[in-house]
């Protein structure tokens, strides 16, 4: 859909066909509000809506949302309506034809043909009408296509009966190829007659994205008003940390001791400057070792050796068994993210048991976690964790990706191997023609270059520096990210950096759980041995509006067998 949303201002019918149209799986490409006055001698032309059907043609649509249609052999009713609809449909047409004759010879064989749609009018085509039946869709028919699908199956009827009755227009023989279809967007995109500002459509995207996430919560905050514990699950994108930090200042406004626990160390500085944002003294939260060292007054010294960490968590019990330093530390309820990570570490998780009064048996607490995407050396500590915890808890499956767009979420499926079933569907249909892609590189010279030019084309496109993240495959010492820091004009400061302006930069095991418009992953060398492919659905799924993979080309053959492996359930 372009643009990616409709104003609420536009008339009623206009806002019916585009959520329609939006909600489909065919692939189409649709232009809203296309004005080709400047092609038509400056008349007065506008098109509702350009639909590219890439197997039949250009479908100019002309949408009237009165409740009442009618023609009496001269004159269109209600007087409001001043021109026949399906001239005004021809009109532009026409002008659109004569145009892409004259600067599009790669696709002026395309047949462009027209069609009216009246959502809320009963419309019956007349003997003294010079038009046909199945060039027009009224409310009964409209009604009739009840998903986006429907209504895409209908219009693809309609059109190749119109081809069919014109004798002037040839049916295409190969179908547009993706470098047509974007040719034809980038002519049209000068002449859209509503073109937001590129950054107003991008916080529109956002504001729509939180209406959904609050759709999800209401589950689950019913959950926790009623049960004193609850396990939700869900995969990467399915709103849990957002939930899970609601839930947390709800029960904080409610009087109650909480603490925000998570164990990665982004998102918990992410969550310890939300909750500190609130001001109120009953939250807490961040990453659950800083918490407990927090909590229990140890320092780590200036450069912790693998003995310190590997002892801390005995030091951690030894201290909160100390009744003097354990009741101070409790909780009344805790939020529990990234609880796959949490449930896997016996130690870490005996320290929490004692944040709580009653335990994880009797304590209250939500805990939220993906626990079918997670390859973890202790795996069997996790399912025995994960099995008490639902024996003593109500739980609730998050399914619905609302992070992604499907195009994304996709992609990480493919290439991760995750397990099919993470998500049940995706909230966030479209996102453009290249909501994510794929580009081979050579050397780290030739990577960089091509880092630095999609970092200026997603600024160009009206994201700012801070909405990008670059991410590397692997550890950052053996990254490009060093290289890329010298070379660009950019700035690229790490993500931990909270505040600091540019453009983020991590690894992907470090990023774990966090998220960005944009996000560029690097250093991807794809091989048959060894190689993790967890990691593509991790660093997949931390992309909102923009996913960029780059890959060695070497590895390009073992990224085409993966993705023919796995299979047209993703497709």
């Amino acid at each position: 859909m372009i643009p990616a949303f409709i104003d609420d201002s536009a008339p009623p019918g206009e806002i019916a066909v585009f959520r329609k149209l939006e909600s489909s799986n065919f692939g189409w490409t649709v232009i809203h509000s296309l004005d080709l006055a400047p092609y038509n001698h400056h008349r007065r032309t506008e098109l509702d809506f350009v639909i590219l059907i890439p197997e039949v043609g250009i479908l100019c649509v002309e949408v009237k949302s009165h409740s009442e249609i009618g023609f009496d052999g001269s004159r269109w009713y209600p007087d409001s309506i001043t021109k026949s609809p399906f001239r005004q449909a021809q009109d532009a047409r026409f002008a659109l034809r004569r145009r892409l004759v004259e600067r599009m010879g790669g696709i002026s064989h395309v047949p462009v043909i027209h069609c009216c749609i009246f959502p809320r009018a009963d419309f019956v085509v007349s003997a003294n009408m010079s038009i046909l039946p199945f060039e027009v869709m009224d409310r009964h028919r409209f009604k009739a296509c009840a998903t986006g699908d429907e209504l895409c199956d209908e219009l693809k009827r309609m059109a190749m009966r119109i081809i069919d009755a014109d004798p002037t227009v040839a049916s295409m023989k190969t179908p547009l190829s993706e470098k047509q279809v974007e040719d034809f967007v980038k002519f049209c995109f000068p002449i859209r007659t509503r073109q937001p500002e590129k950054v107003a459509e991008i916080r529109y995207r956002e504001e729509e994205l939180e209406k959904l996430l609050r759709d999800q919560q209401r589950p689950v905050l019913r959950l926790t008003e009623y049960n004193l514990r609850v396990l939700v699950e869900g995969g990467a994108g399915t709103g849990k940390s957002l939930i899970g930090l609601e839930i947390a200042r709800r029960k904080a406004a409610q009087g109650l001791r909480v603490g925000y626990l998570c164990f990665n160390r982004l998102i918990g500085n992410w969550a310890a400057r939300e909750v500190e944002a609130g001001h109120n003294p009953l939250l807490v939260g961040g990453s659950v070792l800083s918490m407990l060292m927090s909590l229990t007054g140890i320092e780590a010294p200036e450069h912790p050796d693998e003995t310190f960490w590997s002892d801390l968590p005995l030091e951690i019990q030894d201290r909160l068994t100390d009744p003097t330093c354990g009741l101070d530390a409790q909780f009344d309820y805790l939020v529990i993210d990234e609880a796959q990570d949490i449930l896997a570490r016996p130690d870490l998780l005996d320290c929490i048991r004692l944040l709580l009064e009653g335990g994880l048996e009797g304590g209250s607490y939500l805990m939220l976690g993906d626990f079918r995407n997670q390859v973890l050396t202790e795996a069997s500590f996790l399912e025995a964790n994960l099995t008490g915890v639902r024996d003593h808890s109500a739980r609730w499956v998050l399914a619905e990706n609302c992070r992604n767009y499907k195009a994304i979420g996709q992609i990480a499926m493919k290439l991760s191997k995750a397990d099919r079933s993470t998500y049940s569907g995706y909230l966030r249909q479209g996102g453009g023609l290249h909501a994510w892609n794929l580009s081979l590189y050579q050397d780290a010279a030739d990577q960089v270059r091509q880092i630095i030019a999609l970092l200026e084309s997603s600024l160009a496109s009206g994201f700012r520096e801070e909405d990008i993240t670059v991410l590397s495959f692997g550890g950052e010492h053996q990254s490009v990210l060093p290289l890329l820091r010298d070379t660009s004009r950019y700035p690229i400061v790490s993500a931990w950096a909270a505040g600091a302006k540019g453009i983020r930069s991590s690894t992907v095991s470090a990023y774990k759980g966090l998220e960005n418009k944009v996000v560029i992953i690097t250093d991807v060398i794809p091989s048959d041995s060894g190689f993790d492919r967890s990691r593509f659905y991790t660093g997949i799924t931390r992309a909102r509006e923009r996913l960029h993979l780059l890959c060695h080309a070497s590895g390009a053959a073992q990224l085409a067998e993966w993705v023919t492996s796995a299979g047209k359930e993703y497709e």
